[in-house]
């Protein structure tokens, strides 16, 4: 070298002796130690500075802190870097400062930024009945977001931190009658960097079976109420049926009535005018009732898992009458915002063929029990609502049903045998003159 290292007590004797002033100071860095890397981890490092009197030291950035060490003739600079929590590198400058001599050397540092990384514990969750609530444990040293399907929602303090974190989600109940549900999530940083991928996370929910309870024309079973009235609803309600089944027509004016007969004491219900059915009391007392009531009794509903209509438009004498009372009925339900609160039967093919085109989702179920269940879904069916016998000669139909994703439903089981017979077939619903009695034998 072509100056000699001193130590520091020397340094300071030197530059404050009068005797000395005449001497050359100086002041060098090792050339081989002027430009100093670092990760992005941080750290320190030692540089020698050479020099024969005191200097200072300052930094640029103040991630970056110098300290001149007395006593010691090499490494006696120390450079400590802070972590750098950004993918940018990052520069700074260090300089260091010899009084006597009025001169300055510097020292380039550079440091790394990090490398983005996201890493999930898993990759896929699985619900089972009832279990709503799950975690996911992600490490990332940068920002990230989940992007979820819109059954599952984020639970509070879900901020994102730096290092590994517990984040923790809620899924929806599955919607009453749905076994199975699939969806995907994936965990991605909040900007774009190269190398670093989406990590997908796929949810399964899954439910147990259920068979459920339809009230035939209603809970009319009871003391005060009789068939399509509103006092067999209102029963079935109470009870907490899945739905309450009942038979409309439509007037030649356009109003849809409850019945199930073409006629009801000698009136037709599809060829006269309403004024002619308005009179018409049943055996409970009760005005013959209009669609439109039962629409606004189910509405008013507070329960979460609220009774639905089970809304079978009844085959008129032709198909321009059918028609007529599928667009009337299709359009007062909608305009009472009651879809989700309705599904829909008929025995005619046509009737549910327009059903299904007026508006595909509609829930619509076949009575008639002459179609295959891979005939219903090429058809666009949502179900099969099939008589007992048919179900019966055709065991295998339940099954074929539910793989097509048919619901299945059988039509109207009145004994215990029968309703355990079913039961045990695995159909969705039971249609029953005696909901009570079915109710019972579930629970």
């Amino acid at each position: 070298m072509k100056y000699i290292k001193i130590l520091w007590i020397v340094l300071f004797a030197g530059c404050s002796s009068p005797q000395d002033r005449s001497e050359s100071f100086f002041l060098e860095i090792d050339p081989g130690q002027s430009v100093q890397n670092f990760g992005a981890e941080g750290g320190y490092k030692a540089v020698t500075v050479m020099t024969n009197c005191a200097v200072e030291t300052s930094a640029s950035r103040e991630w970056c802190t110098p300290v001149i060490t007395p006593g010691y003739a090499t490494d006696n600079l120390r450079i400590t870097v802070a972590e750098n929590v950004s993918t940018e590198e990052r520069t700074a400058t260090v300089s260091v400062t010899g009084a006597e001599v009025k001169q300055i050397v510097n020292l380039t540092v550079h440091q790394a930024g990090i490398t983005p990384a996201v890493s999930v514990n898993r990759t896929a969750v699985s619900l089972p009945d009832g279990v709503s609530d799950f975690t996911l444990d992600v490490t990332a040293n940068v920002p990230v977001v989940f992007d979820k399907p819109a059954w599952i929602t984020e639970k509070a303090g879900n901020h994102w931190e730096r290092g590994a974190k517990t984040y923790a989600f809620t899924a929806e109940l599955l919607p009453e009658g749905t076994l199975l549900r699939e969806g995907d999530m994936t965990v991605r940083t909040v900007e774009t960097f190269a190398g670093v991928s989406p990590v997908p996370v796929h949810v399964t929910q899954t439910g147990v079976h259920r068979t459920r309870v339809i009230a035939h024309r209603g809970y009319w079973n009871k003391p005060g109420a009789a068939q399509n009235s509103l006092a067999s609803l209102q029963n079935a309600i109470e009870l907490g049926a899945y739905g309450s089944e009942l038979d409309v027509w439509i007037t030649t004016d356009n109003v849809i009535v409850l019945n199930h007969d073409a006629t009801y004491q000698g009136v037709s219900m599809e060829n006269s005018s309403y004024s002619a059915i308005a009179p018409l009391h049943l055996s409970n007392g009760e005005l013959l009732p209009v669609l439109q009531q039962c629409i606004d009794m189910v509405k008013q509903q507070t329960q979460p898992n609220k009774t639905k209509l089970i809304i079978e438009i009844k085959t008129h004498s032709n198909n321009t009458n059918n028609k007529r009372c599928v667009d009337a009925v299709v359009q007062m339900v909608n305009a009472s915002g009651a879809a989700d609160l309705v599904d829909y039967i008929a025995f005619s093919q046509y009737v549910c063929g327009e059903l299904i085109k007026s508006n595909p989702q509609h829930r619509v179920a076949y009575l008639n029990g002459d179609l295959t269940p891979a005939a219903l879904k090429t058809a666009g069916y949502w179900g099969l609502d099939y008589p007992m016998a048919t179900l019966r000669n055709n065991t295998a139909w339940t099954n074929l049903a539910k793989a097509a994703g048919l619901t299945t439903n059988v039509w109207t089981v009145n004994s215990a045998a029968d309703m355990q017979y079913f039961i045990n077939m695995g159909v969705d619903f039971i249609t029953t003159d005696d909901p009570q009695a079915l109710k019972n034998l579930l629970e």
